[in-house]
This record gives C-alpha cells, sequence and structure tokens, in this order.
C-alpha cells in the first residue's frame, strides 16, 4: 500500500544531523552527518563513514534490539528477565502467537535507528562525489561509496524483513520538512532499490584484508542470502560460490575458534565493539554474577540439541554455565571488557545457502556434500545419501542445521517465514510481518498498518 512517509523518520534524521553538525568541525570522529560542509575532504569523509558503521551498531540496531527481537520471536532463546518490552515476545508455553503490540518500544527502536542508518548512508552517497580534494582518490571515493551503497542495501532489506515494503529515502534530509510525498513502496519495489544499491557497491568495491569493513565479499554474501530469501536459486548458488571460493574465507575448527578470535576467517563481516564501546548485547545475555542483566538464556530444546554429538557437536561449546547460579548464557559474550563482535556474514551460512539452492536444483549430491562440509567442522557424523534422497528430506536436514549452526545468531525466524514453516514450527500466521510502530501510526494517518497491528 503505498502511503506518505512518516514524520518520525525524517524527525531522527534531522536530530543526527542537527547534533553532529558543529562535531564535523573537530577532530575526532562522530556518529552523524549533516549539511554540505560535514563531508569536505578524504578525513571527514571517512569519518562520516565510521558514523554510518557507529549507525549499525546502536543498541537499536545490530547491537542489541534487532537481533533479540527476533532470538525472542523464535524457538532457540527463552526470556528470562524483567525487561516488559522483551517480555511481550514470549510465547505460551513456546507456541503461538505472541502479545506482541506496535506499542513496543523496542520495534519502534529499530524502526528508527534504520532509517537513521539510511539517512547517514544517503549523505555519504549524495556527497562523496562533490568533495573537492586532490588528496582524495578515485580509488578512496568508491570505496566509500561502495560501502554506502552496501549499508543502505543491508538496512532496506533489514526493514523489508521486519515489516515488509516501506518508505523508500534515497536523499539525505536534515529536517521533516525536506521530503513530501514519498509513499511506502511494495515489497517488490523495495527489493529492486535494494538490487540497485547491492549492483553499485559490486561494481565499485574491491576484496580487502579487513572484516569489519565492507568489501566486495560482503557483498556477495548479501546476494546471496537476497537470493536464498528470493528463490533465486541459480543465483543464490553462483553468489554463495563466488564467496566459498574466496580463499580469505575459510571454517575453523572447532566451532568456538570463530566467537573467541576476533576477525577469524570464519567472518565475513562482523561488527568492532571496543573496551570504550563496547556491545551492548553482552549486558543482556551475561548473568549477574558476572555483572550483566541476564534477560535471555538458550531454552530446554536447544541446548539439548547442541549438547547432542549427533546434532550439535562442538558446537554445544557455545553453552556457557556461571559458577554459583549454574545460569545457562551464549558463549559469544565471554569477553569480560564486553568488546565482543557482532557476526554478520560467516562463511558457513554460504555453504548452507549453496546447499539449500542446490537442493532446489536437483542437485542433491552437491547439496548434501555442502551440509555435510558444516557438519564436519562442528564433529558431527555426515549425513547419508538415503536420508537426503528427496528434496523435502534435503530441506527438513537443512532447516534442522541451520538451526544449531545459528543458534544465537537472528536467522531462525526468518528462516521460518521464508520457508513457509511459521504456522507449523511456532504457531504463528504465515508470511507474519511485525506492526508498523504506533507512534508512526499516530503522524502519518495515511501510514497503513500490516496485518498484525
Amino acid at each position: 500500500m503505498k502511503t506518505k512517509i512518516s514524520k518520525q523518520i525524517l524527525y531522527f534524521a534531522f536530530i543526527i544531523a542537527t547534533v553532529s553538525c558543529a562535531d564535523f568541525l573537530e577532530p575526532e570522529p562522530t556518529t552523524g552527518i549533516s549539511d554540505k560542509r560535514s563531508i569536505y575532504d578524504e578525513k571527514s569523509a571517512n569519518a562520516a563513514l565510521n558514523g554510518v558503521y557507529n549507525s549499525l551498531r546502536s543498541s537499536s540496531y545490530y547491537g542489541l534490539d534487532f537481533n533479540f527481537i527476533t532470538y525472542l520471536f523464535a524457538d532457540n532463546i527463552k526470556f528470562v528477565g524483567i525487561q516488559t518490552y522483551y517480555k511481550i515476545f514470549v510465547r505460551p508455553n513456546g507456541y503461538g502467537k505472541t502479545n506482541l503490540q506496535s506499542d513496543n518500544s523496542s520495534l519502534s527502536g529499530v524502526w528508527a535507528a534504520i532509517y537513521r542508518t539510511i539517512n547517514n548512508a544517503n549523505h555519504l552517497i549524495d556527497k562523496i562525489p562533490q568533495v573537492d580534494d586532490l588528496n582524495f582518490t578515485q580509488e578512496e571515493r568508491d570505496d566509500i561509496l561502495g560501502q554506502a551503497y552496501f549499508i543502505r542495501g543491508l538496512s532496506y532489506f533489514d526493514l523489508a524483513r521486519f515489516w515488509g515494503g516501506v518508505q523508500l529515502i534515497l536523499k539525505p534530509t536534515t529536517s521533516p520538512d525536506d521530503v513530501e510525498g514519498i509513499e511506502r513502496s511494495s515489497l517488490e519495489e523495495t527489493y529492486t532499490q535494494i538490487s540497485a544499491d547491492l549492483a553499485q557497491a559490486e561494481a565499485l568495491l574491491t576484496s580487502k584484508s579487513s572484516r569489519i569493513f565492507v568489501d566486495l565479499g560482503t557483498v556477495q554474501a548479501l546476494i546471496a542470502r537476497i537470493a536464498l530469501y528470493r528463490q533465486e536459486w541459480e543465483k543464490a548458488e553462483t553468489y554463495a560460490t563466488n564467496v566459498i571460493s574466496n580463499n580469505k574465507y575459510a571454517l575453523v575448527k572447532p566451532y568456538s575458534v570463530f566467537y573467541t578470535t576476533k576477525a577469524s576467517t570464519e567472518s565475513i563481516l562482523e561488527l568492532e565493539f571496543t573496551v570504550s564501546d563496547t556491545n551492548p548485547s553482552s549486558n543482556w545475555w551475561r548473568p549477574s554474577e558476572l555483572g550483566g542483566r541476564y534477560e535471555a538464556s538458550l531454552n530446554d530444546v536447544i541446548v539439548q540439541l547442541l549438547k547432542d554429538p549427533n546434532t550439535g557437536g562442538n558446537r554445544g561449546e557455545i553453552i556457557l554455565e556461571s559458577e554459583r547460579r549454574k545460569e545457562i548464557y551464549n558463549g559469544f559474550y565471554w569477553r569480560g571488557q564486553r568488546d565482543d563482535p557482532e557476526y554478520i556474514f560467516r562463511i558457513a551460512e554460504q555453504y548452507l545457502i549453496r546447499a539449500e539452492a542446490r537442493a532446489h536444483l536437483n542437485n542433491l549430491s552437491g547439496s548434501l556434500e555442502d551440509l555435510n562440509v558444516v557438519r564436519e567442522r562442528a564433529d558431527v557424523p555426515p549425513l547419508s545419501a538415503d536420508r537426503y534422497n528427496t528434496l523435502d528430506k534435503a530441506l527438513q536436514a537443512l532447516e534442522d542445521e541451520r538451526r544449531v549452526e545459528f543458534a544465537v545468531e537472528n536467522h531462525r525466524f526468518f528462516d521460518l517465514r521464508r520457508t513457509n514453516r511459521l504456522s507449523a514450527v511456532l504457531g504463528e500466521d504465515e508470511g507474519y510481518l511485525f506492526p508498523i510502530p504506533i507512534n508512526q501510526l499516530d503522524r502519518d494517518p495515511y501510514l497503513e498498518p500490516n496485518p498484525s497491528n
């Protein structure tokens, strides 16, 4: 349904731009982007790029809420805390519809944070070509622009995964009055824009050694993921193969190596946190005796699957337990200084993307080979061909494998929705989209709610 743009999106963008305007005149990096003076040379362009990554790391985006909402909405993670805006996601007895409402503050925070990230990326895309600095090479410009296009594409993909078709804002804003008449796009139109952004990023970027900044391999990984969601099987296979063939990436063994070692070969893209800029999720996962809030834990079913040598193998090492209270918690967040990364893309996902694509392309032997590569890394016995000799068997095996491989990553809910398994597994309506935040609906009478509102 087409609508006018919500005023609050622009309001948040205006706040970010206004607050950060003066900061860009200082030598320290900033977390927002403002007027035409904010990006005026190579140094300020890189500072602005850092600001876009800070937006990705925010506590309302990949730093916490974007992940936590999908964790709690699925069936691997249980709520054990006191925050009411998380408790609302809990399913009665682990099955059936939740009581999620459109006034949930974490949900509205995700909406605002993603649009804030998009606006910051828009400033880079708009202003980098205009920078008059002889020391700012075309190669450097292309690299920053490519990262900005990628992050905007990723952000719209995340909006689409939560809410379906959304308003497409492609120019920087500094005031709610800057944009009038932008309508809500269809889901197909939203994906068309995502594809256009990723095509730009793919053309501009090259392979780099860094795993905390976007490069060509990162773009190819997202294209493969989106092709999986869109059931574009040949494209998914091709792009996943491109990533797998890149010798920059490799599975590490045991499984725990990738989350106990920053920027291992397993990582395609991880968000960096430091001792002075800590990961917000760490506080929510860690038990109270370790100084955390302990709002979520792994549920009994996933713990059993992870500990079973036939399903979890060495992935069971991710289950940690506090000494005194014996509280189970997520091993991703083991660092006492809370500088644990957030993993956005891993090479293991690319093997499972290709396995699923190959299954749909009637290449069950190639599909099984990819699946068993992931199982072998986990010290799980290989699956035999007689248990993988039909498409239905293959898809169920892949669903089961993705559940344990990404037990504490944000894939599970999205996997069940894209494969039309929400009803069978969670008791939720197929195709479920999160409700549009009520503060958006209140500010824009033309914004039509989702069926879940």
